[in-house]
């Protein structure tokens, strides 16, 4: 601020007096006309070419008739040249009678006219180029340059070439533009060869390493990928491992930062992890705040964190998840439960609060689907648990996902909660990504038994987007041929009634007989709970033994002719399997009772029963599951009929006791032709885990027993027959492929010690 002072109460004495007084007014008034000049009164802009002029004022705050502030142009400089596309910005001011005149005068960095890759040969030069955060056209920005060089690096970090070098050259053109060069030097690709841990004593390397995705080389690296280093990757790989230790009690557990070794060779990699376990902590107080609406002992009783018992995260998670389910099944669709938690280091106990906010009971309003082009609404809406009108249930929602999951017409299904004006009601959003449902295959086959094959097939899963199902199958081995149609037809009437029509035409050759058969049957199929079924099926055939060999037994020979067979089965099933296609934990269990001839009429009297039980559990550690299936059965004739060969009981082969081959565990003849038994029993038990989750490969290894018997005697465990294997399943665009080795752990004379079983296509 410019100004003067004046003391009038002193009188002037003096001529000099006056002459300072009028230098400071003069002095004054000139600095009052100098402020006029240090308002701008323009802003310009000098240097640009292909960059608009709009864009570069647009990233300028200083603006015309605004007071000249050096410190903010200065900003505005920084601003412009931020933008990358300049390589030198500065400012010129002008002083004119009206005012400052700022230009700001630019040089644009040069455009990239064409990117080269050189040295690559083991990644493709387009991988490389997806990477690159340049492109030709653009202005050249260093600093985007620099990240390419390093998304560079990454990539081939990232399948093993560790040791790589990337280097960048800039060759400018005559005229004004410019060519980017990235050189590669490519090494040898380096594996980890050594993982080690230290600090660990409560639980072992080996058990911590399986919670590591990173993996040291072995020997199915190849189809694995294991020995590959990606540092994102190690440090998760750190922190699961301090999620497991939490999730076993040690909850302030760390893992140290990983120390990473490459040798000199540039080959192989060592990683070094530190670990400091610390102290168990057990749960201690257990107490619900807010809105507690349920009695406090049945929340409590249903709680898997229990008190007294180690503290672990994972249980800690799902009770949160089961108390919101308590309460979203009472319709308090947005309730909240928020856990506290509280470490009580002394006695080494985590105390526990579920903090409750129930929020407004819910209602469903509206039930939206999107996403079904060809599936009609009303096919999707029969498998939904909840209806519009309902009371909200986040349980009746899962159940709907997992249904509507389960007709394998969809890859994805999506349900979602909506919000609407009404603050008590909820539209629900389906969102569904249809699949093809319909196939058409012809393929070779090899099966152990079968030897080689040719099926064909043509079915509809979803036919004109009804749910309706078509199929018809066909195959011919050596030793079989088989013609099957099959139609099933859903919700008759819009009711909860499943019908099935199927016509076969089956012909085998046995060792010393064939037999044919031909006939159809009708069942209906109806649901007595979400998860149990009730069924009724009717069966006609007829049957005809030919070509019996002289050298047959007896009994053999006496199968000769054509008879007829006339039965009725019902049944009784429950599945509660999560993915019919990748199971990994539910039930699978059926019992039946099927009566031919009497009433029926037909030429073969009997009854048969067959009862099994499957379950799949799924393990912690590489993402395995564990299958458990037991199997009995039994058939009896009555009214003074024979029991026909064909009707009997076939264990020993891919789909009941392996390591042996069709039937070889069940009884024989006099000839040592395999003869089916009046009874079976047989137990298998499989380990399925993944070997390489993108392409659906898994491996097994099984455990079999079980035999055939035509007495009561052959139930004792005596009798049962052992086998044992290991095998790979890959449920292939072409359908199933099963390879498996097995081996009969207790050979008889005249039996083989190994069987190997190999299936490619439809499975008979």
């Amino acid at each position: 601020m410019y100004g003067f002072f004046v003391n009038f109460a002193t009188p002037m004495k003096s001529p000099y007096l006056s002459i300072i007084i009028l230098f400071f007014v003069l002095i004054s008034f000139s600095a009052l006309c100098a402020q006029n000049t240090e308002k701008i009164v323009k802003i310009d802009v000098t240097g640009y070419e292909r960059i608009d002029k709009g864009f570069i004022i647009n990233n300028i705050t200083t603006k015309e008739n605004e007071p000249y502030d050096l410190d903010k142009l200065r900003e505005d400089m920084k601003r412009i040249y931020k933008t990358g596309f300049f390589s030198d910005v500065q400012i010129d001011v002008k002083d004119t009678e009206a005012g400052k005149v700022v230009t700001f005068v630019v040089i644009e960095r040069p455009p990239i006219k064409a990117i080269y890759v050189a040295g690559n040969k083991k990644i493709k030069t387009n991988d490389i180029r997806d990477k690159l955060k340049i492109k030709t056209g653009a202005v050249l920005n260093i600093e985007k340059v620099k990240e390419s060089l390093d998304e560079i690096k990454k990539l081939y970090m990232s399948q093993g070439y560790y040791a790589v070098k990337v280097a960048y050259a800039l060759d400018f053109e005559e005229g004004y533009d410019l060519i980017v060069r990235f050189t590669i030097e490519e090494p040898e690709k380096a594996f980890v060869r050594k993982i080690t841990i230290t600090g660990n004593k409560i639980f072992s390397a080996s058990t911590l390493k399986k919670y590591m995705r990173t993996k040291e080389k072995g020997i199915f690296s190849w189809i694995t990928g294991s020995g590959i280093l990606d540092e994102e990757t190690l440090e998760d790989d750190r922190k699961n491992i301090e999620a497991f230790y939490a999730d076993n009690g040690y909850v302030k557990a760390k893992v140290g930062v990983p120390d990473i070794q490459t040798s000199k060779d540039g080959k192989s990699i060592s990683i070094a992890l530190s670990v400091t376990e610390g102290n168990l902590y057990k749960v201690g107080t257990i107490d619900f705040a807010g809105d507690v609406i349920f009695p406090v002992e049945k929340m409590t009783k249903n709680l898997k964190s229990q008190q007294g018992n180690t503290f672990r995260t994972s249980l800690y998670q799902e009770d949160i998840l089961m108390i919101t389910d308590l309460y979203q099944d009472e319709g308090y669709a947005f309730c909240d439960i928020s856990p506290l938690t509280s470490i009580d280091d002394e006695s080494l106990k985590v105390n526990l609060t579920f903090n409750i906010t129930k929020g407004q009971e819910i209602y469903v309003n509206r039930i939206n689907i999107f996403g079904n082009t060809k599936t009609r609404d009303k096919v999707i809406r029969r498998e939904l648990k909840i209806a519009e009108g309902d009371r909200f249930s986040s349980t009746k929602l899962k159940d709907s996902k997992k249904r509507l999951k389960n007709t394998t017409f969809f890859k994805e299904t999506d349900l979602k909660i909506v919000k609407t004006d009404d603050p008590d009601r909820v539209n629900i959003d389906i969102t569904v990504e249809e699949k093809p449902t319909g196939t058409l295959s012809v393929g070779v086959g090899y099966g152990s038994y079968e030897k080689a094959m040719v099926t064909g097939s043509i079915s509809q899963e979803n036919f004109l987007g009804t749910g309706r199902k078509l199929f018809l199958d066909a195959a011919i081995s050596s030793v079989y041929q088989e013609f099957r149609f099959t139609y099933v037809e859903p919700h008759i009437l819009d009711k909860k009634i499943d019908s099935a029509i199927s016509i076969f035409n089956f012909k085998r050759i046995m060792d010393t007989y064939d037999y044919k058969r031909t006939g159809g049957s009708i069942a209906l199929i109806r649901p007595l709970t979400d998860d149990v079924k009730g069924s009724i099926k009717l069966r006609h055939e007829k049957v005809q033994v030919t070509n019996i060999d002289d050298a047959a037994s007896i009994y053999i020979k006496d199968q000769s002719g054509t008879k007829t067979t006339n039965s009725i089965t019902t049944a009784l099933s429950k599945n509660t399997i999560d993915d019919i296609l990748n199971p990994t934990k539910g039930v699978n269990a059926e019992i039946s009772l099927e009566l031919a001839g009497g009433p029926f009429g037909g030429d073969n009297y009997f009854y048969r029963m067959i009862a099994y039980y499957g379950r799949y559990f799924p393990l912690k550690f590489a993402d395995s599951s564990l299958f458990l299936r037991g199997t009995v059965g039994s058939i009896r004739t009555y009214g003074g009929k024979k029991l026909a060969v064909y009707e009997k009981f076939y264990v020993g082969g891919i789909n009941t006791v392996r390591g042996f081959k069709y039937g070889e565990a069940g009884p024989k003849d006099s000839e040592g032709e395999v003869i089916g038994g009046k009874n079976q029993l047989y137990f298998n038990t499989e380990w399925i885990f993944p070997i390489f989750k993108p392409a659906g490969l898994k491996g097994v290894v099984f455990y079999d027993f079980g035999a055939g018997f035509d007495d009561n005697k052959g139930f004792m465990l005596n009798g049962l027959r052992h086998g044992a294997g290991f095998g790979i399943r890959w449920f292939s665009p072409l359908g199933p492929i099963r390879l498996e080795l097995g081996f009969n752990l207790f050979p008889k004379k005249d039996e083989k010690k190994q069987v190997f079983d190999f299936t490619v296509g439809t499975q008979y």
